[in-house]
């Protein structure tokens, strides 16, 4: 009763920390310009195919389904093969928005299978554009004499660059507002090139000219969220104002027109349609890239009010406290079921041996011993006799 007594004070003694030191875990405020009604829309919502950039951004976690969807291309893509150089660069964008590092994901070098990728240049033009943003966000040495290396890759996207100043998906494609905004955000980090800079100022040009009365730009004819949302994030990578007089129509800003796909608590791909996910994820990272006039592809120790994950302290002690119990009580449990054994089949058997010489040692020998001498029977003596004799003369028994 006393050890059962002592086992319940140690554990209530182990479990009074718990309470007294318990730390309020409250969330970090999200640092995205994007009204709360966005992210509500997202979190109600299956993620889009920049959700792990997007909710990076605005200092939220990033949904489960878009980990597992990473995690799931990167098992598939190490074991047999990226599918493609750019489902390879999007791999490791995810990586360095979630904070890792894609050079050692895994005991695998992310970046050198993509500096070595064999065919990145024909893949298209946005392969090229999306490996120069992924060398600039991993911030990782690339070796000069690589097969895909930084300067082979800008040598390639200026090439590629029409007469016009924009930039098209691929060879003999008209140039699109998608691809020339694109060139300007990968281009951007490299400003301090010459070559580059002048290849920067056209495609700026170029985007000025295409953009409609209302501020907005199209795809295809019709003013898209999309579109209006990637120019604006690339024009603030360059370092170009929100309200430069390049980008500004009828007193309208960039910001003012994507205001214009509103709805629903998102974004809508055209204006007064019906809210969507990719286009609101679009209008966030935008919005927030206007705000820091960074890439929005570095990783989050980049931007500004970042703040260090903190040790969960309180989750550590409650998963050791928990560990400590569990062998307790599996101790417990063993010593309480060894005694209800005893008590029921009695004491194990002993050895042979030990029975033997148990049976031995409780042996005992009879030994008769002989008196040496009997007593006379007094009453058959005269009395007499008895009193003739002095004391040292009687006889001895």
């Amino acid at each position: 009763m006393l050890k059962r007594i002592a086992a319940a004070a140690a554990c209530a003694i182990l479990f009074f920390p718990t309470v007294i030191f318990a730390e309020s875990s409250e969330p970090l405020p999200p640092v995205s310009t994007a009204d709360q009604e966005s992210w509500i829309y997202l979190d109600e919502n299956p993620a889009g195919p920049q959700s792990i950039v997007a909710y990076s951004l605005g200092g939220r976690d990033v949904k489960e389904n878009a980990r597992q969807m990473l995690d799931i291309t990167l098992e598939s893509g190490v074991k047999d093969g990226f599918t493609s150089a750019l489902e390879l660069e999007y791999s490791i964008l995810g990586l360095i928005k979630l904070g890792e590092n894609p050079s050692s994901y895994n005991r695998t070098d992310l970046m050198s299978m993509l500096y070595g990728y064999d065919n990145i240049f024909r893949e298209g033009l946005e392969s090229a554009l999306y490996a120069l943003i992924s060398y600039d966000a991993a911030n990782t040495q690339i070796p000069a004499s690589a097969r895909n290396s930084a300067s082979a890759v800008i040598d390639y996207v200026v090439s590629s660059q029409q007469r016009s100043g924009g930039f098209a998906i691929a060879s003999g494609r008209e140039p699109d507002v998608k691809t020339t905004a694109q060139a300007v955000l990968a281009l951007s980090p490299h400003i301090d090139i010459p070559y580059v800079n002048a290849s920067l100022d056209k495609a700026l040009s170029w985007l000025s000219a295409q953009q409609n009365a209302d501020g907005t730009f199209s795809l295809q004819a019709t003013p898209d969220c999309e579109a209006t949302a990637l120019v604006l994030t690339a024009i603030r990578t360059a370092g170009v104002a929100c309200d430069d007089q390049r980008f500004v129509r009828n007193g309208r800003t960039l910001t003012d027109a994507l205001s214009a796909f509103a709805a629903g608590g998102g974004y809508s791909p055209e204006p007064g349609g019906e809210a969507d996910v990719a286009a609101t994820e679009a209008a966030i990272i935008a919005l927030y890239t206007d705000e820091t006039g960074l890439s929005p592809y570095l990783p989050p120790q980049a931007y500004p009010n970042y703040t260090a994950p903190k040790t969960d302290v309180k989750g550590v002690f409650i998963r050791f406290l928990f560990g400590f119990l569990g062998i307790l009580l599996v101790l417990y449990l063993i010593l309480i079921l060894t005694t209800k054994i005893g008590k029921r089949w009695g004491k194990f058997p002993e050895s042979k041996s030990q029975a033997d010489k148990a049976t031995h040692d409780t042996q005992t020998l009879e030994i008769n011993i002989p008196m040496k001498a009997e007593l006379p029977n007094f009453d058959t003596l005269p009395s007499d006799t008895i009193y003739t004799h002095s004391p040292a003369d009687r006889p001895k028994s």
